[in-house]
């Protein structure tokens, strides 16, 4: 093989690793889950979003495609220009073969056998010189190459393939009892001094305890806890080493019996940098645990879940402790006043309140809001009799929920502040006899499936009870 051609192959094979490392594989992670997106709610479905295992996957996955960081972003385009580099680099040597064919002197058949038969020993020692200079290494370069750069990849696979089997099928250390009953999703991280687990489901039921002791976490390795969910609790005390993991997205709690979850073992602004979510549900607490409203609030803590528990009231301070919150669910709970403290979190979008007792909301309530925007405004299954008169200018919701109200009679502001539509099925706006003076945003529907475009309650508490059995 000639020179050029090798170098052709070398730049051909460079372009397809380089493709495939950059394009390729981040595509066959990134479409599947592509696929199962929503373009109308702008959401994925609750299978994804509330399964403990696929939700960990979606964030994680998908990292091999989306930049996290600029030092990340700075890998990822890497391959890219190894691809463009290399299809200059093949660009000039097709356009060189071009040039020496065109510059090559033109004369009939016979006259170049006779010229190759008379220089045939001139041009083979020629072509023989040329090539020793042009493709050959010299043979220092060919020394190093054979006794450095071969020795460099076959001791850098072999040390790879070794740290994977020692990864892989190393002796796990511990209760292992404990380990099969609580770890949902295993990781084999290289390095790791404790059992990887991404994914822990700790049933205080199944082992036979009412709370999880103070080392109960202490088996797993800090680097690669994503989530974590207590369960089947009736005597839970939040362990202390909750703060020993840094890359903890999302703590649930789940038929549990809160005793203390204090400042020893809070979240932290500090601790949990990438802490997402917080759910409970089916939780008996008399009040927020104050392990949840710390000063400074994790910067990405957005979502905040409560369903099923027997709180009535929240504090004041969860205006600063919850001030990065975005999505709020207070569901079928014992709230018997609207909780006007929520309306101070600046950034709030979705709120639910969904089967409670509120009866009224206060006058300035809309008027005061922080946030001037609600994607989804939930308050069906309360006995409300009406709505403030009264909102800011800027005040604006695009779904709101009235279903299974006692409102008779909506505000002048709701037909030009709603941007899609108000849920009234159930209320009596929707008796018969009433509904056909309706507006085109209002919406009673046929049955209970159409009366909400979100469902009767936005935590799915039938689809994740079945992965908390006891």
């Amino acid at each position: 093989m000639s020179c050029g051609s090798a170098r052709f192959v070398a730049e051909v094979v460079d372009v397809l690793l380089a493709a495939a490392t950059g394009m390729l594989l981040p595509s066959a992670i990134f479409v599947p889950y592509l696929m199962e997106f929503n373009i109308n709610t702008l959401d994925f479905p609750d299978t994804m979003l509330y399964d403990d295992a696929e939700f960990v996957n979606l964030v994680l996955e998908n990292r091999a495609f989306f930049a996290i960081s600029w030092g990340d972003a700075v890998t990822k385009i890497v391959p890219h220009v190894s691809v463009f580099v290399c299809l200059v680099a093949i660009g000039s040597i097709l356009e060189s073969e071009v040039l020496h064919v065109k510059d090559a002197p033109s004369s009939s058949p016979l006259h170049k056998v006779r010229s190759q038969r008379s220089n045939l020993k001139v041009d083979s020692h020629s072509a023989s010189k040329k090539a020793s200079k042009s493709c050959k290494p010299t043979r220092r370069f060919d020394h190093i190459y054979r006794l450095v750069v071969r020795n460099v990849f076959l001791v850098t696979g072999v040390i790879v393939t070794v740290l994977h089997f020692i990864a892989q099928y190393s002796t796990t250390r511990g209760d292992l009892d404990l380990i099969d009953k609580s770890c949902l999703q295993k990781m084999h991280p290289w390095f790791s001094q404790n059992y990887s687990c991404t994914v822990v489901k700790y049933n205080c039921y199944a082992l036979g305890v009412a709370s999880p002791p103070s080392d109960a976490l202490g088996w797993l390795e800090r680097e690669a806890l994503r989530t974590v969910v207590f369960m089947h609790c009736s005597g839970f005390v939040m362990p202390e080493s909750i703060r020993e993991f840094p890359l903890l997205m999302g703590i649930e709690l789940w038929n549990t019996t809160i005793v203390r979850w204090g400042e020893e073992s809070a979240l932290s602004a500090e601790l949990h940098p990438v802490m997402l979510f917080m759910i409970m549900s089916y939780v008996n607490m008399t009040e927020v645990p104050t392990g949840i409203l710390p000063l400074p609030s994790p910067a990405r803590l957005t979502d905040l879940e409560f369903s099923h528990t027997n709180l009535t009231a929240l504090p004041d301070s969860v205006a600063d402790s919850w001030s990065m919150v975005e999505i709020l669910y207070l569901e079928h709970s014992l709230f018997e006043q609207f909780p006007s403290v929520v309306m101070k979190i600046p950034v709030l979008s979705e709120l639910s309140l969904i089967d409670n007792k509120i009866e009224s909301m206060p006058g300035d309530s809309l008027v005061t809001a922080a946030s001037t925007y609600f994607y989804d405004l939930a308050l069906s299954r309360n006995p409300l009799q009406e709505l403030p008169d009264a909102r800011s200018e800027t005040f604006e919701v695009s779904l709101l929920s009235l279903e299974f109200t006692q409102i008779t009679e909506l505000p002048s502001w709701v037909y030009t502040s709603i941007l899609e539509s108000v849920s009234l099925g159930g209320s009596p706006m929707c008796e018969e006899g009433r509904n056909v003076s309706l507006t085109s945003i209002e919406v009673c529907g046929q049955d209970e499936n159409s009366w909400d475009p979100l469902g009767g309650e936005r935590f799915p508490i039938q689809l994740v009870q079945q992965l908390r059995e006891f």
